[in-house]
């Protein structure tokens, strides 16, 4: 399996970048999805692919948010069968669990290539994060966010705004 450093797409891009609940909550492990959140997301891409030209997803599993938007992604896939699924990795680590049968990755997750942007090897964990983030606002056309408090997902976010991204903001004001 060979990731992709950049990729091309005959539509147009979706990303998704967010809150990890188990912060917001003050909880240390767990997944509580926020009732009705999958539903958003799912109307929001929807939308996206019927009426914007979306099809590429671009995803993770860095918290809560970002593992139900892959979730939702999955799904939809199975109704539009054109959309690509490109799976974005942060550090090294995420690119080992991708390699084995046991991997928790390969076992649950689906997607059609993965991408490891450059500069996510040269630095710590969270630095890969960021690197990431960029890389995503960089590469993308919509993100659909949800940011329950300012972070450093709310930060990208109002980054890719400057440089024109749509941001579609799922979390109430």
């Amino acid at each position: 399996m060979v990731g992709l450093i950049g990729f091309t797409s005959v539509g147009k891009t979706c990303a998704f970048l967010g809150n990890d609940y188990d912060k917001i909550l003050g909880m240390k492990c767990g997944h509580r999805t926020p009732p009705g959140l999958k539903a958003q997301i799912r109307e929001q891409a929807v939308n996206l692919i019927e009426n914007e030209d979306v099809d590429t997803f671009l995803v993770g599993e860095k918290g809560g948010y970002e593992v139900d938007a892959y979730d939702v992604v999955l799904e939809l896939q199975k109704e539009y069968p054109h959309i690509r699924i490109i799976f974005v990795i942060s550090n090294i680590t995420d690119l080992h669990e991708m390699g084995g049968d046991s991997s928790y990755v390969a076992q649950r997750r689906g997607f059609d290539d993965f991408i490891y942007p450059p500069k996510c090897e040269l630095g710590y964990k969270r630095l890969g994060i960021v690197y990431r983030n960029r890389y995503i606002i960089e590469n993308t056309d919509f993100i659909i966010a949800y940011n329950k408090r300012k972070g450093k997902a709310y930060e990208f976010c109002k980054s890719a705004k400057a440089k024109g991204v749509k941001v579609i903001e799922l979390a109430e004001s």
